[in-house]
């Protein structure tokens, strides 16, 4: 697609510079009405659409309900603050029908002149750092998810890898952009959403199942990562047709 066809070309071209080539990236920009001016390889991929067929289309049109309105949400909330969002952790089905976690961020487009035209959106693909951890964390991840109903304490996944609580601090943030306790919760959400996606088990089974306090605890930690309750992110069948691609 030629960057001179997408409309607001001048806006756009530097965020396309930046993310056309990246590897484990999917990038996409919106106006302010919603619509698509512009998706990158890895986006069009995950969707499983040709660029120009997203292209001057809403998340609607791709997304169950209410997955397209948590991401619909998440742009009003940019658009109207200027603030953008940062780092916000979203659970994707892959192409191949592996779980995959993402790091979104989202910026506001402003034009020369100061107008504000619509969203850029970048998600980063985290396998790559997992693929490349630190072999002694990678193992201690490997043991939490064998076990993840434990009630596991930082010092025990840190004496797997093989490293002191603060060396296992130091690597998972530097590695992975989070916390032991942040990683923890990510691995025990990736288990819930499988149980969610493959089982008839209730939300209250399914917290139990990951290791979560309480139904209340795990519908609140679900909700805060993924934009939607457990009962509702079943109903989206994110887990079945792969919609859960950040938009």
């Amino acid at each position: 697609m030629s960057v001179d066809s997408i409309p607001k070309a001048r806006e756009l071209r530097a965020f396309i510079d930046l993310v056309e080539g990246l590897p484990q990236v999917m990038a996409a920009a919106k106006d302010t009405s919603g619509r698509y001016l512009y998706v990158n390889r890895g986006f069009a991929e995950r969707v499983g659409r040709r660029a120009r067929d997203i292209v001057g289309r809403t998340v609607e049109d791709f997304f169950a309900p209410e997955l397209a309105g948590s991401y619909a949400a998440q742009d009003a909330e940019v658009l109207r603050t200027g603030k953008p969002l940062q780092g916000h952790l979203e659970l994707i089905v892959r192409a191949d029908g592996r779980l995959g976690w993402y790091l979104t961020s989202k910026t506001r487009l402003v034009s020369d002149g100061g107008d504000v035209v619509g969203v850029a959106v970048m998600s980063v693909d985290l396998q790559s750092q997992m693929d490349s951890a630190h072999s002694g964390l990678a193992a201690a991840l490997d043991a939490v998810r064998a076990d993840v109903a434990r009630p596991w304490r930082v010092s025990e996944i840190a004496d797997i890898a093989g490293l002191s609580t603060t060396q296992l601090e130091r690597l998972s943030r530097r590695t992975l952009g989070m916390s032991p306790r942040g990683v923890l919760q990510r691995l025990r959400l990736e288990h819930a959403v499988r149980l969610l996606s493959s089982t008839s088990m209730t939300a209250g089974e399914v917290a139990s199942a990951c290791g979560f306090y309480d139904q209340s605890s795990f519908t609140r930690q679900f909700r805060s990562v993924l934009g939607l309750t457990p009962g509702a992110y079943r109903r989206s069948g994110s887990g079945e047709d792969g919609s859960g691609v950040p938009g």
